[in-house]
């Protein structure tokens, strides 16, 4: 009997492999098989790639200099960062940077742990290989070079998040029989 709904951790990849706040560190990832959760990997350049996000702490770092050096000046910031971005081009992340997400999630909380999440929508640049949706067989091809196997290739694509959603709907079906729904706190 399901007893609690599993966690989803909607857009996040492996901290261990990118270390950023949203992404998912190891101490959870060992609890995610006890709780049946998934973590879907998400395509955010920043979340993916070291070389991403250590370019976005320079970028950062020099734009606030910029602000500090043309205070109220936001020409000079343009112009500034237009110098600095010429000379300084940002990285992109890749399929295989997503991959080794993947990878990594899989060997600490298990191939049944593991989802995508694109967030396409909320993102201004895209991992080199996946720009799109129409991409995704491309990371499939990476993982399939990698050795995974077609039933691991359709958890991950779909069938874990799937199941997590399935066991979430029992969950809730337990607990509107158990008991009314929380009174709201807004009129």
């Amino acid at each position: 009997r399901v007893t609690q709904a599993p966690v989803i951790f909607s857009h996040s990849s492996a901290r261990a492999v990118t270390d950023v706040p949203r992404n998912v560190p190891d101490t959870v990832l060992r609890l995610l098989p006890k709780n049946g959760g998934v973590v879907m990997v998400t395509f955010v350049p920043g979340f993916l790639s070291p070389e991403v996000t250590a370019w976005g702490k320079l970028q950062a770092a020099e734009e606030s200099r910029l602000k500090q050096q043309h205070p109220n000046d936001a020409e000079a910031l343009k112009n500034g960062m237009a110098q600095w971005l010429k000379g300084n081009p940002a990285p992109r992340a890749t399929v295989a940077d997503a991959a080794d997400h993947i990878d990594h999630i899989r060997k600490v909380a298990g191939i049944d742990h593991i989802g995508l999440g694109g967030d396409f929508d909320g993102i201004t640049s895209v991992p080199e290989g996946l720009e799109d949706v129409s991409k995704y067989p491309s990371l499939t091809a990476e993982l399939l070079r990698r050795g995974y196997q077609d039933d691991e290739i359709k958890k991950i694509i779909g069938l874990n998040i799937l199941r997590v959603m399935r066991a979430t709907e029992t969950v809730s079906a337990r607990l509107q029989k158990e008991r009314a729904a929380s009174p709201t706190i807004f009129p």
